[in-house]
C-alpha cells in the first residue's frame, strides 16, 4: 500500500507493478494529476532522476524526456541581483554526459504525474490509484493466520489491509507523524512568490536558468519551454503573510524593483492572477525512516528547500531504490525457498538512501543561505555605515565565496547529478548520451569558453542592443504591465503583445553594428535637445570582436557609465542594464539604459520593418520621448537609429 500519488509514490508504484506486486495507491485528491484547478508549475528533473526513470521504465522516461524543456544544454548560474552581472556559472551538461546520463530538463509537474499514473494504469488497470482516500493512521498486528500485517486507516473510518505501507504523503505526512511522533515542519524564514511569464529573455538560446542573489532576498528564473519563463521570488519575512487583493506584483516590485531588468521584466510580464505565494517549509533530517512494515519516502522522509531543484529528484531516487530492493528480495527469497523479510528490506532501503538524501538536504539549505546573504559591496546591510558602498569595494564574503564556489562546484555537481549511478547498476539501463541533448545554439566546445568569459557569452546572444530613455523604460514597462493584467482579466488575447512590449519599449533606439552617434547636433543619429549635451557627445558601437562599447567624445560635458565618469576617447564595454548619463548626473532627460532584446521579439514587433524605422514610430507619432529623437537625415551613409514603434499585431 502506498499513501500519496505524488511523484515518489507513483515511481514506486510503477516499479513494483512491473515486477508483479499487488499495489494499491491511495490519494486524497487526484485533481493535481488530472490538471484541474490552478496550474501547477514545472519541476526540474535533473540528470540523476532522469537516469532513474530510464532504469525504471523506458516508455515513462522517453515520454518525460520528450515533454521536458532542456536547460542543461546551456550555461546556468548565479548573478548579482542588482546589476545582473555573472557571479558564478555552472556547467550541468558535462557532468551528465560524461557519465552517460540524460541532460537536465524542466517538465510540467502535472504532465510528469500524469505520465507516471498512466504507466500504473497500463500495467494494472484503472483501479490501481484510488481517489478520495485520505490515510490518517495505521496499525500493525498479526492476523488470524499468524502473519504480521498493516492496516491503513482512512479519515472516514475505512480500513485497508496489506503486507507493507509506504508513506509518500508529503511534508505534512500522517504516516510520518504516527511513525516518529508529532513534529512540526521548520519555517525557512522565506516566503516565495512564483509565476510563469509569456516572455523571451534576450539570451534564452545560451542561458537556461539564473539565480539572482541579494541580501534577505533572491530570485530564480528558468526557461520552461513554449516561450515561457518560470520564476520564483524569495523574501525573508515572517510566515503567514497575506497580500491585499491584486497587489502581489506591486509587493514584488517594492522588494525587487531596483534590481536588473531581467527580474523586473519577468514580474511585470506575469498576469497578476497568475502570481502565487507560499511560505517555504522543510524538515530537519531524521534517522528513522522505517519501523516494522512501514516506511517513509520522498518529502515525508526528507522535505527540503527548493534551491537545488532536487526535492522531486530525491523522491524519484527513493522510489526506484525501494522498488528495486523489494523486487530483488522477493526473487532471492523465492530462490532460497524462504519467507521474505520485509522489515529487513525496508531497513536496507533506509541505509542506502539516508546519507545521500540528508547530504543533499543540507546542500539545499546552504544554497538558500548563500543566495540570500550575498552582498556585492562593503557597507551593504550596515545601516548607518551603508555610505561605504559608494566606494564600490567588493565585499570580502563575495570574493571568498567566488573562489570557494569555483573550486568546489564541479565536484559537487558531479556528485549530485552522478552520485546515484551505482544504484542503477542492477537495471538493464546502458549509459548513453542523446544527440538531441547537445547544445542547439553553440558548439559544445564553447561551454568552457562561456564559463570563464562573460563577454563571450554575451556576444553569443541572438539579440539586438538598444538604448532606452531611463524614465521611459520604467514608466512604459509599468504601463504595459497594467495593460497585460487587464488583458488577462478580460481574456482579449493581447497578453502576449504586452509582454513583448515590456521586453522592447516603444522608445528604444537600436545600437546598430556600425555605430550610434548621440548628441545635440542635427547630424547625430540620436538627437538630444538639451543644453548640457554636446553636439557630438558619445558614440556607441560594436567592435570587431562583437562586443558593444561606448566612447565619450571630446566635449566640455561629461558622460557617465554606471556612475563612473568616462574618459574621452577611451572605449568602455557595455552590458545590458548599464546606465548612461550625459552632462549633469541624475537629469531624467539625459539618462539612458542599455537593454538587449531577443531577435524573435524584435521580429514579432516588426521592428525596423515599417513599424519602427528612423524616427518613424507608430502612425501619428515620431517615436520621440523626453526630447529625444532619431535623425531622419539621410546623407552619404545609412541612417543608424531605429526607434521601435507600437506593435501592429492583432
Amino acid at each position: 500500500m502506498i499513501t500519496g500519488a505524488g511523484i515518489g509514490g507513483l515511481v514506486l508504484a510503477v516499479g513494483l507493478l512491473k515486477k508483479g506486486f499487488d499495489v494499491h495507491v491511495f490519494e486524497r485528491d487526484l485533481t493535481a494529476i488530472r490538471g484541474e484547478g490552478k496550474y501547477r508549475g514545472p519541476i526540474q528533473v535533473q540528470s540523476n532522476a532522469l537516469a532513474a526513470l530510464e532504469a525504471l521504465d523506458a516508455q515513462v522516461a522517453e515520454e518525460v524526456l520528450a515533454e521536458g524543456c532542456i536547460t542543461g544544454d546551456r550555461v546556468n548560474g548565479l548573478v548579482d541581483g542588482v546589476s545582473g552581472k555573472w557571479y558564478v556559472k555552472f556547467d550541468t551538461f558535462h557532468p551528465a554526459v560524461e557519465k552517460g546520463l540524460p541532460v537536465t530538463r524542466v517538465v510540467s509537474r502535472v504532465t510528469l504525474q500524469a505520465i507516471l499514473a498512466e504507466a500504473c494504469i497500463r500495467v494494472a488497470g484503472e483501479g490501481v490509484i484510488q481517489n478520495n482516500v485520505h490515510i490518517v493512521d495505521y496499525e500493525e498486528k498479526v492476523d488470524d493466520t499468524g502473519v504480521k500485517r498493516v492496516w491503513a486507516i482512512c479519515e472516514d473510518g475505512r480500513r485497508f489491509e496489506g503486507d507493507l505501507l509506504i508513506g509518500a504523503d508529503g511534508i505534512w505526512s500522517k504516516v510520518r507523524r504516527k511513525l516518529i511522533g508529532k513534529t512540526e515542519p521548520s519555517y525557512s524564514q522565506y516566503t516565495c512568490y512564483t509565476g510563469i511569464a509569456d516572455f523571451t529573455p534576450p539570451d534564452i538560446d545560451t542561458v537556461g536558468y539564473r539565480v539572482f542573489l541579494g541580501n534577505g532576498k533572491y530570485f530564480v528564473s528558468s526557461d520552461v519551454g513554449g516561450g515561457k519563463m518560470q520564476w520564483y521570488g524569495f523574501h525573508k519575512e515572517c510566515a503567514g503573510g497575506k497580500d491585499p487583493e491584486g497587489r502581489k506584483k506591486a509587493r514584488l516590485l517594492d522588494i525587487f524593483g531596483h534590481w536588473t531588468d531581467m527580474v523586473t521584466d519577468l514580474i511585470r510580464a506575469t498576469p497578476e492572477d497568475d502570481v502565487l505565494r507560499r511560505d517555504i517549509f522543510d524538515r530537519p533530517p531524521i534517522f528513522k525512516w522505517t519501523q516494522g512494515r512501514v516506511a517513509l519516502l520522498g518529502d515525508s522522509a526528507h522535505a527540503m528547500q527548493p534551491n537545488l531543484g532536487q526535492g522531486g529528484c530525491m523522491a524519484i531516487e527513493d522510489g526506484y531504490c525501494l522498488a528495486t530492493d523489494l523486487a530483488s528480495a522477493v526473487e532471492e527469497a523465492r530462490e532460497r525457498g524462504s519467507a521474505l523479510d520485509i522489515e529487513r528490506v525496508l531497513q536496507g532501503y533506509q541505509a542506502k538512501r539516508l546519507l545521500r538524501a540528508s547530504t543533499i538536504h543540507g546542500l539545499a539549505g546552504m544554497a538558500a543561505i548563500m543566495a540570500s546573504t550575498y552582498k556585492a559591496h562593503l557597507g551593504e546591510g550596515l545601516g548607518p555605515l551603508s555610505w561605504i558602498t559608494k566606494f564600490r569595494v567588493p565585499h570580502p564574503g563575495r570574493v571568498g565565496g567566488y573562489f570557494a564556489m569555483n573550486l568546489t562546484m564541479p565536484t559537487m555537481l558531479g556528485w549530485v547529478l552522478g552520485g546515484n549511478v551505482s544504484a542503477l547498476s542492477r537495471s538493464a539501463r546502458v549509459p548513453f548520451c542523446r544527440v538531441s541533448d547537445k547544445p542547439k545554439a553553440f558548439c559544445e566546445s564553447d561551454f568552457r569558453l562561456f564559463l570563464r568569459d562573460d563577454a563571450a557569452l554575451l556576444r553569443a546572444a541572438n539579440a539586438h542592443w538598444l538604448l532606452v530613455p531611463s524614465t521611459h523604460a520604467s514608466a512604459a514597462a509599468a504601463e504595459q504591465s497594467d495593460a497585460l493584467d487587464a488583458a488577462a482579466a478580460s481574456g482579449n488575447g493581447q497578453v502576449h503583445v504586452h509582454g513583448l512590449r515590456i521586453a522592447l519599449p516603444a522608445a528604444a533606439v537600436e545600437i546598430v553594428a556600425d555605430g550610434l552617434l548621440v548628441g545635440r547636433s542635427a547630424g547625430a543619429d540620436l538627437v538630444i535637445d538639451h543644453a548640457e549635451v554636446a553636439p557630438e557627445h558619445v558614440r556607441l558601437e560594436r567592435n570587431s570582436t562583437g562586443s558593444y562599447h561606448v566612447t565619450a567624445l571630446a566635449s566640455p560635458s561629461a558622460a557617465w557609465l554606471n556612475g563612473r565618469q568616462l574618459e574621452p576617447g577611451h572605449a568602455s564595454m557595455l552590458c545590458p542594464g548599464d546606465e548612461l548619463e550625459l552632462g549633469t548626473r541624475g537629469h531624467p532627460d539625459t539618462s539612458f539604459r542599455v537593454k538587449m532584446v531577443h531577435a524573435s521579439v524584435w521580429r514579432q514587433l516588426g521592428a525596423g520593418n515599417g513599424h519602427g524605422g528612423p524616427g518613424g514610430g507608430p502612425a501619428g507619432g515620431n517615436g520621440a520621448a523626453n526630447g529625444v529623437r532619431a535623425s531622419n537625415e539621410v546623407g552619404s551613409r545609412a541612417v543608424h537609429a531605429a526607434v521601435v514603434g507600437e506593435p501592429s499585431l492583432v
